[in-house]
């Protein structure tokens, strides 16, 4: 999907504070008990200044080296940073890797590398859990505050930190021909193979090393979940799995069309040959107009009051579940068992409303994880169906 020694200071092209006290008191203000985390001190270039911006927090390198028998590399503001201490302590000696995995990492014909399974993998069954080896946040990535020579720098020490093992597996990983040459490898690697994560509510990219070999199918016989908490991604079979299979999830949103998956891809610098997307025209076709198709109910649904009748809206329920299950969109349900409460709410059918809002809810959290984006949209659900419950009496 979308990284131990030192380099010279000099390499930096900017001053560096190198475990100052005014990084460190920021550090550890919020966690005045807390011991420090960081194997090697912060390293902190001065950013240049910003006349759009009020913050003028520099991003740091914070490297700890126990993290999951592997270690990981931040680069974030030092505040940022503090509020993944508990996480780092807590995950720094525990979770030793399984004893067996159900997948391998295979060559692919003209492919790269990719995850094959290696026994029949139940649907539903956690795949993998991997933890990152670089965080970085996407306004570094993105904004003006480091040149892209001190980017790559900052990228190539962050990495450097985790020891040559660790480096290793990070340039094995694949890349986009497209890239700038002048980002530098780790960049081109970070952002071909990069999950998008939040970090305190704040965007940032994570390297997954296990999960990067996790590669695109527009079909998709398995999907990721984060979790929060632990800088974690899971990847779960969303179907059974026969060995030899591989192993594949969506880097597109479902239920796009042909045109737009195509659209999206190209970011990541490939052509989708999965078989969906090298079926006859004509297939691609009946796929496209189903998608077209369970949007169209969905957007029909946010106005089931203008609807005829209570049947109406239990055909069109009925037409978008098929719809879904035969494009093979299960994760769609966590949004489409939202609308479906909605719309019998709209209409005042109580007794389907409860039903799909509780369907909702597990839908999110098998799909989302307990601590899912959602979490809000659906105390939001519960509340108009608790409110309309106490009106009806």
């Amino acid at each position: 999907m979308f990284f131990h020694h030192l380099l010279p200071l000099s390499l930096f092209l900017l001053p560096i504070i190198s475990a100052s006290q005014t990084t460190l008191n920021t550090l550890f203000n919020s966690l005045p008990t807390c011991p420090n985390p960081w194997s090697l001190p912060p390293l902190c270039p001065t950013p240049r200044p910003d006349p759009n911006s009020d913050d003028d927090s520099p991003d740091c390198i914070f490297t700890s080296l126990p993290f999951h028998s592997q270690g990981i590399s931040l680069i974030t503001t030092p505040n940022l940073a503090a509020s993944l201490i508990p996480t780092i302590l807590s995950r720094s000696s525990s979770s030793s890797p399984p004893s067996s995995v159900p997948w391998k990492v295979s060559p692919l014909p003209g492919r790269g590398f990719g995850l094959l399974a290696t026994q029949k993998i139940p649907k539903h069954s956690r795949i993998m859990l991997d933890f990152p080896v670089l965080v970085v946040r996407i306004d570094f990535i993105n904004g003006d505050g480091y040149s892209a020579k001190q980017k790559k720098k900052m990228l190539e020490e962050a990495v450097d930190r985790l020891g040559d093992e660790i480096k290793g597996k990070v340039l094995s990983l694949s890349r986009s021909r497209e890239a700038n040459e002048k980002d530098g490898v780790i960049l081109n690697i970070l952002k071909t193979n990069g999950f998008g994560i939040d970090v305190d509510g704040v965007e940032h990219l994570g390297l997954y090393l296990e999960g990067s070999r996790v590669n695109h199918n527009c079909r998709p016989n398995a999907f990721w979940r984060y979790i929060r908490s632990e800088l974690a991604t899971e990847v779960i079979s969303l179907r059974t799995i026969q060995p030899g299979e591989e192993i594949a999830h969506s880097y597109v949103p479902l239920g796009y069309v042909h045109k737009e998956r195509k659209a999206v891809l190209r970011q990541w610098g490939f052509q989708c040959r999965c078989a969906l997307c090298s079926a006859p025209p004509a297939e691609r076709q009946l796929a496209d107009s189903r998608r077209e198709r369970i949007l169209d109910i969905h957007q029909i649904l946010s106005k089931a009051s203008d609807l005829p009748s209570t049947r109406r809206v239990d055909e069109l329920v009925k037409e978008a579940i098929t719809l879904i299950e035969l494009e093979e969109l299960e994760p769609q349900f966590v949004e489409y068992y939202a609308q479906f409460a909605k719309a019998y709410l709209m209409i005042n059918e109580l007794k389907k409303a409860r039903e799909y809002v509780k369907t909702a809810d597990e839908m999110w959290l098998f799909y989302g994880g307990e601590e899912h984006e959602n979490l809000e949209g659906m105390r939001e659900l519960w509340g108009m169906l608790e409110e309309a419950e106490e009106g009806e009496y």
